[in-house]
Order: C-alpha cells, then structure tokens, then sequence
C-alpha cells in the first residue's frame, strides 16, 4: 500500500513539473514585454509587467516569440 502510494505521489509530482516547464515563457521583471506569435509570424498573444508591476495578459502564449524591456522612470522618494 504504502509503495504505491509513494508511486502515485511521485507520478503526480512529475506531472506538476511537466506542466510548468511546458508553458512559453512570460515577464518576470518589471517593464518586460512579451509578444507570442503563430507559425505563420501572426500576433496571437502578449504580455507585460508594466512599470507599476501590473502584470497583464491577453491571447495565448506560443513558442514563438520576442520579449524587449520598456524604460522605466525612477522611482520617486
């Protein structure tokens, strides 16, 4: 019983893992931008990280795609 629940756990585990590298990258710093495109070279999604830290999304993300940075003012004290 208990081994193939250890089974079980570690087959779950594998799958999580999976699934989180399986998904095309996204903005993980502030004022980074993401554009996914089709196999055609169609804008099918985007994504940014604004300069506020708002995170916003729309379409899908694809394996093709280009990322750039927006220019950020300074923080104000």
């Amino acid at each position: 019983m208990r081994k193939s629940f250890a089974i079980g756990i570690g087959l779950a585990a594998a799958l999580v893992a999976t699934v989180a590298l399986a998904r095309p990258p996204g903005p993980d710093e502030i004022g980074e931008f993401y554009f996914y495109y089709d196999a055609a070279g169609n804008v099918v999604g985007s994504a940014e990280l604004s300069c506020d830290g708002v995170l916003t999304e729309s379409g899908v993300r694809t394996a093709k795609y280009s990322s750039g940075h927006m220019i950020c003012p300074p923080p104000r004290d």
